[in-house]
């Protein structure tokens, strides 16, 4: 038996088993539980429900509410094959004499044909309810025979986990029934008791049982207080997420850098070079780097701006500052085609210098990666600019002064810190043009000073945007072809929705053959998507930036990176299904000169609250106020990128919701870092042992990625 082994095995170990040492796991189970990153024991135990399913009784079709995630007992009324929209769905028809319900799968296979051909009888019925067309409709929901929800895993208040594929929700809960029986007893207390105490905190154990099989229905599902398990979890995962930032600051500041000095003949050729001047914004963030700079501890710095405020051109004048003191300076982006646009919009400028410039992305040929790498190695690139390709092991500096990271929304901070080890101790200048309200920037960037560019260039007209029923989208239409007729250029957006990737590749190409033959036949368009071949992105956009090409129908592979002064027009299909901060990121890739400029948002569901909440991208062009929004709404999400950042991404913690939970961890955290600094203490051994464990594996990943 599992649980008899573990016995023999330290806390730690326990956790540390491969998914294959629990009970009912076999390999097939086993690589279906790895493809989903859940890897070992203790990633399955915190991998935690999305929600519960109070099974102990039957709630009328007639009594439940659109929105919610439901779980109803009826009978089917038929099934059958439909087409829509150019491809086949399956559709099956519910009832339980007070309503009717249409479960639609839009990817499924012979099995759900035969599967439900072979059902009798009554069902439960769970998934997402929603309206279209004002009748009711779930799509993809879990289906289980009603003689079989008292089975293990099934009836009572049940979890509800995010879905694994090959892995069914009852034998998914199986597993969880078997982890919690046999491995929680061997977890360890990560908290010392005084701080339980004083926070009014259960055990861990306790805390995991509770929120993994409750035996009453958590109060979170039915109000605006949590569980005792389940804001002890959020409680830990924001303790240790300061305990990280907390650690760095300080280790930072004990770090001896390198005191760059200003050499202003030098930085006179380089503003002789710029067609433009500075704004008074740009020039208070330059006399704060400058200040950092000559300092003989290194700069760690972020510095926030809307898009299109000139932040580029600040990190070249830092760039600039590092490199006349003899020093490399590296730039790292988040994807290859803002890498390639800052490779080309810097050029002009460090030619002219002498300074020597490469560019280092993973998609390159192998004997120009070879040519760069060595380039950089010798010293001889003075200006480097890369993806994640910069953090790669055998990618060695000679001299490395200077790291600036942009769009650090994308980078978490073990990457910040991975990139600064290539250099021992250089400074480190990050940029967003996604606004980080205070309690986020607070949490996510305690390690670093900010600055603020808060002030857009001369001839910047604010972007116009405006909302349309899809039932309207003629009207975009005739807008785009007045821009058209004067010459501008325009982007039209589809997204990528992460549980039908393919489907949604699928729509971008069908629409860019649909616009092209019917709507534009005469205006020169392409297709941009992520799966193109890195060369092929490059090509287009080429081609768009030399206006080549008028319209673009891309995905949101566009949100950052791409400057493109004649285009005025962004046009977004499905903004409901994005965050109020990317939308404001993708607004950003228009306005970009003196051309009046417009963002159309074309939605088709979601209602009245959809509706509201786009109203805000109308009323507010400040970033700032959107991401607030944004972060209410929706929590931190991916605003900060913290999935980058292991063990920081935020599973459970709501930063508006817990903004009380927060202070505390981080008063925690603070009283624990003075009194026991390094967390030698016996009784932080756990502590110490999480953090290193976290670290270490995050840190792993980035050397291989």
């Amino acid at each position: 038996m599992v649980a008899q082994r573990s016995n023999s095995l330290s806390s730690d170990s326990v956790l540390l088993q491969p998914v294959e040492a629990i009970k009912g796991v076999g390999p097939r189970l086993a690589r279906h539980l790895k493809a989903k990153g859940l890897v070992t024991v203790e990633h399955l135990l915190f991998n935690l429900p999305l929600g519960y399913l109070d099974q102990r009784g039957t709630i009328q079709i007639s009594r439940l509410r659109p929105g919610d995630y439901v779980s109803f007992v009826a009978t089917l009324l038929g099934e059958r094959e439909v087409r829509y929209r150019r491809r086949k769905i399956y559709q099956v028809t519910f009832s339980d004499g007070t309503g009717v319900v249409t479960a639609k799968w839009f990817h499924y296979g012979r099995w759900l044909i035969q599967r439900f051909q072979g059902l009798k009888g009554s069902v439960r019925v769970s998934g997402t309810l929603r309206v279209f067309g004002g009748k009711l409709e779930i799509h993809h929901p879990e289906i289980e025979a009603v003689e079989g929800v008292n089975e293990e895993g099934s009836g009572g208040i049940v979890p509800r986990y995010s879905g694994i594929p090959g892995i069914g929700p009852r034998a998914y809960r199986r597993i969880m029934k078997e982890v919690v029986s046999s491995f929680i007893p061997q977890v360890e207390e990560t908290l010392p008791v005084a701080v339980r105490d004083y926070f009014n905190l259960v055990d861990l154990q306790a805390a995991l049982r509770q929120v993994h099989f409750p035996s009453e229905l958590p109060e979170v599902e039915r109000s605006l207080q949590l569980s005792p398990g389940l804001r002890r979890l959020i409680f830990e995962e924001l303790f240790f997420l300061e305990l990280l930032i907390i650690r760095s600051r300080e280790m930072l500041a004990r770090e001896t850098g390198q005191a760059m000095g200003l050499d202003r003949d030098f930085l006179r050729r380089v503003g002789k070079l710029l067609p433009f001047s500075l704004t008074n914004a740009q020039k208070r963030v330059m006399r704060e780097i400058s200040a950092d700079l000559g300092k003989r501890r290194p700069m760690n710095r972020l510095v926030q701006g809307d898009v299109g405020c000139g932040k580029t051109v600040v990190a070249l004048l830092t760039a600039f500052i590092v490199i006349a003191n003899g020093f490399q300076a590296a730039v790292m982006a988040p994807t290859e085609i803002l890498a390639q646009q800052h490779y080309v919009n810097l050029k002009p400028y460090a030619e002219p210098l002498g300074v020597p410039l490469v560019l280092l992305t993973s998609k390159l040929k192998s004997r120009e990666k070879q040519t760069s790498t060595e380039a950089i190695a010798k010293g001889e690139a003075r200006l480097v600019i890369g993806t994640h390709a910069l953090i790669q092991k055998h990618v060695t500096f000679q001299r490395l002064g200077l790291v600036v990271i942009d769009e650090q929304h994308r980078f978490g901070v073990l990457q910040r810190m991975a990139l600064r080890q290539k250099g021992g101790s250089p400074h480190v200048l990050v940029m967003t043009a996604t606004p980080i309200p205070r309690t986020l920037a607070m949490t996510a960037y305690g390690d670093l000073d900010v600055s603020v560019i808060d002030e857009l260039p001369p001839g910047r007209t604010p972007v116009q945007t405006r909302i349309i029923h899809a039932k309207q989208r003629y009207k975009a239409y005739e807008l785009l072809r007045q821009e058209f007729n004067q010459g501008h250029q325009a982007y039209i957006i589809y997204p990528l929705v992460e549980e039908s990737e393919k489907s949604d590749l699928r729509d971008v190409t069908s629409m860019t053959e649909h616009l092209g033959k019917e709507v534009f036949p005469d205006i020169p368009l392409a297709m941009l998507h992520g799966r193109m071949a890195a060369e092929e992105k490059q090509k287009i956009m080429a081609a768009f930036a030399s206006k080549q090409l008028q319209l673009l129908v891309a995905t949101t592979v566009i949100e950052v990176g791409i400057d493109v002064p004649d285009a005025t027009v962004m046009v977004v299909e499905h903004p409901e299904r994005f965050g109020l901060s990317q939308l404001h990121q993708l607004r950003g890739r228009v306005g970009r000169s003196t051309h009046a400029s417009y963002c159309l948002l074309i939605y088709e569901g979601g209602g009245l609250e959809t509706r509201q909440r786009l109203a805000i991208m109308e009323q507010s062009n400040d970033g700032f106020r959107i991401a607030e929004e944004d972060l209410r709404l929706r929590g931190p999400g991916d605003l900060i990128g913290l999935q980058q950042a292991g063990f920081m991404d935020l599973k459970l913690a709501n930063l508006v919701r817990d903004a009380e939970t927060l202070a505390a961890a981080r008063r925690a955290a603070l009283t624990l870092i003075q009194k026991d600094p390094e967390l030698t203490k016996p009784t932080h051994a756990v502590i110490r042992a999480k953090l290193q464990r976290q670290s270490h594996q995050v840190a792993d990943l980035l050397q291989t990625s």
